[in-house]
């Protein structure tokens, strides 16, 4: 028998021992601690055997440490999607989702994702239920996506990650890409649309690589997912204040002299000041955007300028020629692979109107 007080107690059976060492964890992720094996030996009652304490270590190491994990990641993924211990999955490079078994107990889940909320240092609870952030587990990166239980009616957080490359993808990775180098060089303006998932991302860092050296980057996302070595780069995380706004940072960063502006993801009010930019004479300029189609994003991007323009408030007639005067090239992309890229000619009472340069359509297009 083993006892870990200095006033014996009587042992407690395997089963109540585990609940009980799972309350003593529970308190310590409370105060945003996650106790080593040392530590958390000492707060263990007593027990009825050797057996029953190595059982209790081994749930520890696996909730602190996932070394489950290791295996799980190591599989052909693009995507994981951890909904509970019984339903997970990964997505295939090929677009298969396929069965992933977790070996959790379905009343430890809720505490494992506690714990990779506290190593990665998120505020994630019921105040604040998501939250999204870029990280390394055994040796890759991934962008974490969490959900806490208290949004839905099961009560079950959710883990998402999407596996970033640690480098580049080789530009012809992607398909018939051999025109979008040279639009780089050229200091096109260009948006890259897509649906999630697709490999938007992925191309705008790829073609990062085309950028010259001497260049002065403005890169600015949300997660950190955009990787690039380039030597003279100035990057921006958004936060949750207005200061730390996409919006604010892409304002601020026209005051640094910026050879190009890369934006991660056109959502909302930072589509204002980007357009601008275009507008006052940069070139060069980059983003992605959700979208069902090249032409579709040229609705969108015009769509999210009108409702967060402000007191600008221009007609949609405007707005549209505001975009096509300015953005010239659209890259549309499917499946990791690019589908379709349209020149931007001009817009007509609202109507924009492009050459598709790649995809099934080749002659001048209205939309």
């Amino acid at each position: 028998m083993l006892s870990l007080f200095k006033d014996a107690e009587l042992p407690l059976e395997r089963d109540a021992a585990l609940n009980l060492a799972r309350n003593l964890l529970v308190s310590s992720l409370n105060k945003g601690i996650i106790p080593g094996w040392d530590q958390f030996f000492q707060e263990l009652p007593v027990l009825s055997s050797a057996e029953d304490l190595e059982a209790i270590k081994e749930n520890f190491m696996t909730l602190t440490q996932s070394p489950f994990m290791e295996d799980i990641l190591s599989l052909e993924a693009t995507e994981f999607f951890f909904h509970s211990p019984e339903f997970s999955q990964r997505l295939t490079y090929s677009g298969e989702k396929t069965h992933l078994p977790i070996p959790l107990h379905p009343a430890d889940w809720q505490l494992w994702l506690e714990i990779i909320s506290i190593k990665f240092k998120q505020n994630w609870n019921v105040q604040n239920p998501f939250c999204s952030f870029f990280g390394e587990l055994y040796g890759k990166n991934f962008r974490f996506s969490m959900i806490h239980g208290s949004t839905s009616p099961g009560g079950t957080s959710k883990l998402m990650l999407r596996s970033l490359s640690k480098k580049p993808h080789p530009l012809s990775s992607f398909g018939e890409t051999e025109m979008l180098s040279g639009l780089i060089k050229e200091k096109k303006n260009v948006l890259i649309a897509g649906s999630t998932g697709s490999g938007k991302t992925s191309l705008l860092t790829s073609l990062l690589d085309f950028v010259e050296k001497d260049e002065h980057l403005v890169v600015l996302e949300d997660t950190y997912e955009i990787i690039s070595e380039h030597a003279h780069q100035t990057r921006f995380l958004s936060g949750d204040s207005v200061q730390t706004s996409l919006r604010s940072y892409l304002a601020y960063s026209l005051r640094l002299s910026p050879d190009r502006i890369i934006l991660g993801e056109m959502r909302s009010h930072e589509v204002v000041p980007f357009l601008m930019a275009m507008n006052t004479g940069h070139k060069g300029l980059m983003g992605t955007l959700h979208a069902s189609s090249a032409a579709d994003a040229l609705n969108r991007v015009a769509l999210l300028f009108t409702l967060y323009a402000g007191e600008a408030n221009l007609a949609f007639e405007k707005v549209m020629e505001l975009i096509c005067r300015n953005l010239e090239y659209v890259v549309f992309m499917e499946n990791k692979k690019v589908k379709e890229v349209i020149k931007i000619m001009g817009s007509d009472k609202g109507v924009p109107f492009f050459e598709t340069v790649l995809g099934e359509k080749k002659e001048a297009s209205f939309f």
